[in-house]
């Protein structure tokens, strides 16, 4: 299989250089933004809590209803690279990470597609719609390393056709990943089906392809959690909580409110035309080892990003990495036949990307788009204000308060870093913890669908934090119950969120009284 396919000569150096460049700017643009996603603050918790004792956790050292429950931390590596960012870098250090990660996404996204030989032009179509589907997963979380390993070992696996000694470097890779994130399972299964079953232009002998696939493999057990990580995936993907209820576990054609809140998103409506149309060449190509294709491992690589993205949107953004490139490799010979026309094409291409560029940076990513109200996931830096940590942080700080919180799971995680473990949450995202039982009655707890059991949880916890989201209208009962005791202060209030605080847990009010 030919790898290096002849480029048109419309792609002059400058134009490449051009699309190199626009490759790289246009995913760290759309990460260039304040710190807002819910998992972030543990990870950072979960990072520290490893610095700081040495070893890495194996039972839940912070909540108060799954404390002491066992637990695999599957992204303590990816927690620990957070957490020294943070400690050197702040909030700030954080993004210019998340940054950094974007364009080294968009980095091996382009090395792969001129590896494959997709001209400029070709490319350049494709930067638009990829990264407003893509955009959306953007986002300082372990996944965004998951992707990166991803599109690293789909060029390492290219670049080692011609150079069977840079296959060897799968070998470290899967190390890492296997401790960053669980997404190294789709990593194995690649490795089996490019190196054993359909090795496609690869110039290693069988024997030294069996060798890189077993030490590879092999590389995987080198975690703390054995043969659990394995399976830690799986248990995942059939938790009924996760999806259900976990918005991005939820199928983006779910009649849910998680479903139709995804439809809203150009994340849906530019990726499903990109998937029907990837799907479309896959089938047209067939599985045949045919020249200047992208290789039978990585199409089927593709279908099954498509078929998971169907299942649940979390992995739209891998779906739409991979179709690209088979989209790329489709549509080269158009660019190629006509190379006249495609340099008018690139040029008003580029002018489209310029546009949107700008609008990244006068509006930002548009996360949802509802008739003729648009979200703006806006750029920046920091942490955002739909984040409470500085409520907690005060709480915590300055109120002397440490105790137990009764709270969303989306903000476990913020309870448990902002306030530096001193104060637990009821509930937070690390849903193996707590198992979809306990899940589904912490959430009738706090929508009132049990009485008793919240009246228990008031007893024991010293302050609540909940939603006040006008959509969300499912904590009027214990907002009532919570504003008409006396021995319950509000102590905190905006668009995002409310807070209150048992007036006998705060040292300071206790003295008043």
């Amino acid at each position: 299989m030919n790898l290096n396919r002849p480029a048109s000569s419309s792609n002059s150096a400058p134009a490449e250089r051009w699309v190199t460049l626009l490759a790289l700017v246009l995913p760290a643009v759309i990460a260039l933004h304040p710190l807002a996603n819910n998992d972030l603050p543990m990870h950072l918790a979960i990072g520290d809590w490893i610095s700081e004792q040495g070893k890495i956790p194996i039972t839940d050292p912070f909540s108060a209803n799954g404390h002491g429950g066992r637990w695999i931390a599957h992204e303590w590596l990816a927690a620990l690279i957070f957490s020294t960012v943070h400690s050197l870098g702040g909030a700030h250090g954080l993004v210019t990470l998340a940054v950094a990660l974007a364009a080294l996404l968009g980095w091996l996204q382009e090395k792969i597609a001129r590896l494959l030989g997709i001209p400029a032009v070709a490319r350049i179509l494709l930067l638009v719609p990829l990264w407003l589907v893509a955009g959306r997963r953007l986002m300082l979380r372990p996944h965004l390393l998951g992707l990166c390993s991803v599109l690293a070992l789909y060029w390492i696996t290219l670049i080692g056709r011609e150079r069977p000694r840079r296959l060897w470097l799968a070998v470290p890779l899967m190390v890492l990943w296997a401790n960053i994130h669980s997404s190294f399972i789709l990593g194995i299964a690649f490795l089996i089906f490019d190196l054993l079953i359909w090795p496609d232009g690869h110039r290693a002998t069988w024997v030294q392809r069996m060798a890189i696939l077993s030490s590879s493999i092999g590389a995987t057990f080198f975690q703390p959690h054995g043969i659990d990580l394995f399976l830690f995936p799986f248990q995942l993907g059939l938790d009924p909580v996760f999806t259900g209820q976990v918005l991005e576990w939820v199928s983006p054609l779910a009649h849910s409110i998680g479903g139709s809140r995804f439809r809203a998103t150009p994340s849906f409506w530019i990726g499903m035309p990109l998937l029907g149309l990837a799907l479309t060449a896959v089938i047209r190509q067939r599985f045949g080892a045919l020249e200047g294709q992208v290789p039978r491992a990585a199409r089927l690589a593709t279908v099954v990003a498509i078929a998971m993205a169907l299942l649940q949107q979390r992995h739209f953004a891998l779906a739409a990495l991979l179709s690209s490139l088979v989209l790329g490799v489709w549509i080269s010979p158009y660019c190629l036949r006509w190379p006249e026309t495609m340099r008018k094409v690139r040029v008003r291409a580029a002018v489209l990307i310029s546009a949107v560029l700008a609008m990244l940076l006068a509006y930002g990513y548009p996360a949802t788009i509802t008739g003729p109200e648009i979200q703006w996931r806006k750029i920046g830096s920091g942490w955002s204000t739909r984040m409470p940590r500085t409520a907690v942080a005060v709480l915590a700080d300055e109120w002397k308060v440490s105790g137990d919180v009764l709270c969303e799971y989306e903000y476990g995680s913020v309870v448990v870093h902002a306030s530096a473990g001193r104060l637990r949450p009821t509930m937070d995202s690390r849903n193996t913890v707590y198992g979809a039982a306990r899940f589904k009655a912490h959430d009738a707890v706090l929508s009132g669908r049990d009485l008793p059991q919240m009246e228990r949880w008031l007893v024991q916890v010293d302050a609540v934090l909940i939603r006040t989201l006008q959509q969300d209208t499912t904590r009027g009962l214990l907002t009532r119950r919570l504003d008409e005791d006396d021995e319950w202060l509000s102590i905190h209030f905006d668009q995002y969120c409310r807070m209150w605080l048992k007036k006998q847990a705060a040292p300071s009010l206790r003295k008043k009284r």
